[in-house]
């Protein structure tokens, strides 16, 4: 009977022996997975917080470029408005010239008629005819230097009109970048968030079994 109580207290021992070995290696294996998620979790947030930086950075550059091309756009405009203005100057001149050509051209039909009419005079008509040709090819001249102006500032105003349209293009580019690179960087920031709680739960559990493991 003795011997009996003896052998049953040795097998006892034996097994609580095995029973804290075997929960002790549990322990460890816990706690080195533990530690292993808590350096990924490092590892991610390194990484996230590098692409918040370069994204970041590059918000930044999109920004410089749309203040740029905005103030650009602005000064274009203000060319497109003087262009305008000069060019209603320059139609405002070719009216008068040509009112004045025609204007000329009736009193010479009316002279020519006086000539019918009025013999005596035709000396001084025919002078007056002489001045008012004269005066019509002068007018013919500088409306052909007034159609030279009104071309060049056609060829202007194409040029703004190709610039102002350039720089819209590269306007809406840089805007579309910049939205773009704002939602990259939410992602990033909420990626961020997200893996400074997990590095935060994986270290509190790593110290928490890191102690049992003692």
């Amino acid at each position: 009977m003795k011997s009996n109580q003896m052998k049953t207290g040795v097998i006892a021992v034996v097994l609580l022996a095995s029973l804290n070995a075997s929960a002790k290696t549990d322990i460890n294996e816990k706690v080195e997975q533990l530690k292993e998620n808590s350096e990924n979790s490092r590892v991610n947030l390194k990484q996230y917080e590098d692409n918040l930086s370069t994204v970041t950075t590059n918000l930044a550059e999109t920004e410089k470029a749309i203040a740029s091309l905005e103030k650009q756009r602005q000064q274009v405009l203000k060319q497109t408005a003087d262009s305008q203005k000069g060019k209603a100057g320059i139609d405002q001149v070719k009216k008068q010239l040509d009112d004045l050509v025609t204007a000329e051209n009736q009193k010479i039909s009316v002279e020519q008629k006086q000539i019918a009419e009025m013999q005596k005079a035709m000396a001084a008509i025919e002078s007056n005819i002489k001045k008012r040709q004269g005066n019509i090819a002068s007018y013919q001249e500088k409306r052909a230097k007034v159609d030279s102006e009104a071309q060049s500032w056609s060829e202007r105003n194409q040029s703004i009109v190709e610039l102002e349209q350039a720089l819209q293009t590269k306007l809406s580019q840089a805007r579309a970048d910049n939205q773009r690179l704002t939602q990259k960087k939410a992602n990033y920031e909420e990626e961020i968030s997200k893996w400074k709680k997990e590095v935060r739960v994986s270290e509190r559990d790593y110290q928490s079994f890191s102690k049992l493991s003692d």
